[in-house]
């Protein structure tokens, strides 16, 4: 039986990744106003993720089954130096890393799609070393959490291996489902489930209760527990925000003529950048540590600062809108300081969050108005049916 044919505009039909051979199109949603299609997936890119999800599990598990009998450990505890946790963290997650880069590379002809070849290739080490990280950080949470719930827990090589290829299962269909749907959408919800989570994260495990009566900075310093957590949050953030950087500017100058504004705009973006990630390498310890930690903040301050204030005439492509909020985040973020200096109304902390929430926002937002430009343009095509006796003739020809 033939399948019925939709036309589709050059400039779609190029965007999807229509199988060469099938050419076939599957409508996955039809609402009041909206219709959804989406590339017809052949039997080999049905297979691929099993295939791609089993093997790796495979081959983790029977690594920590070989290393639990060298070591002939007859009870494995859940959490600990050697424990299920533990393999998990190394073992699972760096074969889940090795699956995460060939499928990467296998995949990158249909992401050059996106973010074309060069742009794909500058921004692979940071995608990479990112979900490393995301993953690392995903698994000790999760395992301080279970260490919490099952104290003391510990099973024999059989019953820990399951528990162990149950969880790299996990990570590893976890992987390939990031790399089957990533995007630019999924690079700015990684930065934001990175920031939120790690902050939020590193509050809850710093072992101190009244961290707040301090400052934003303690829970990077040897006082608190969280300090890894803190910093390498930061690391990570500013690392993402890089790569985002590169690449949205990187697509910006080859859809729009290269010039001065949006130049400094990325030099400006780049410096925070890497000053967000300066603060995490940079603990506030010590005297030349409180020192330069400081300086790398008041920094983060200054290039945002001149960010913020000159975006009206870096883009003006950005629209009233944004250059309303813009100083509307201005006029916040002075009268917060106001209050906490001039007044002692805010707490240096509740002033340090305050800044950052109000930061944070102001960076999702233009980012999210310039991935809108680049890759989200609404376009208006004619539309018409076809009845039975056209269709016939169609199909015919």
């Amino acid at each position: 039986m033939k399948s019925e044919k939709i036309v589709l505009p050059k400039d779609i039909y190029d965007k999807l990744d229509i199988d060469a051979d099938s050419q076939e199109v599957e409508v996955v949603d039809i609402a009041k106003d909206r219709i959804t299609i989406r590339a017809a997936n052949n039997k080999a890119a049905r297979d691929y993720a099993p295939r791609w999800f089993l093997l790796p599990t495979a081959v983790s598990a029977l690594f920590f089954l070989i290393l639990a009998l060298i070591r002939q450990n007859h009870l494995i505890p859940l959490t600990g130096t050697y424990s299920i946790g533990t393999a998990v963290d190394v073992i699972a997650n760096g074969v889940a890393l090795i699956t995460f880069v060939l499928a990467y590379i296998a995949r990158r002809k249909s992401l050059y799609r996106m973010m074309t070849k060069r742009i794909y290739w500058r921004t692979f080490v940071t995608v990479v070393a990112s979900m490393l990280i995301i993953s690392t950080l995903a698994l000790v949470a999760l395992f301080w959490f279970f260490d919490q719930l099952f104290h003391g827990a510990q099973f024999d090589i059989f019953t820990s291996t399951f528990i162990f290829a149950a969880f790299s299962g996990i990570l590893n269909y976890f992987i390939i489902f990031t790399v089957d749907s990533f995007s630019i959408e999924m690079l700015v919800n990684m930065l934001i489930l990175v920031v939120i989570g790690g902050l939020v994260a590193s509050m809850a495990t710093n072992g101190n209760q009244y961290w707040w009566k301090r400052n934003f900075s303690l829970l990077g310093t040897t006082e608190s527990h969280a300090s890894f957590q803190f910093n390498i949050t930061l690391i990570v953030s500013g690392a993402l925000f890089l790569a985002l950087i590169d690449y949205i500017f990187v697509a910006l100058a080859q859809k729009y003529t290269r010039n001065w504004r949006h130049i400094t705009l990325r030099i400006l973006l780049t410096l925070t950048a890497l000053c967000i990630a300066g603060v995490g390498l940079v603990p506030n310890n010590g005297a030349m540590g409180h020192f330069w930690h400081d300086q790398i903040a008041m920094f983060i301050v200054y290039f945002m600062g001149l960010t913020v204030l000159s975006i009206r005439w870096l883009f003006p492509e950005g629209g009233k809108n944004l250059i309303h909020i813009s100083y509307g985040i201005v006029v916040f973020l002075f009268i917060s300081f106001v209050l906490w200096r001039g007044f002692h109304y805010f707490s240096l902390t509740a002033f340090e969050i305050l800044s950052f929430a109000a930061s944070f926002a102001w960076l999702m937002l233009f980012i999210n108005r310039l991935t809108s430009m680049l890759w989200n343009a609404h376009k208006t095509y004619q539309v018409t049916f076809i009845d039975v006796e056209e269709r016939k003739s169609f199909e015919s020809d």
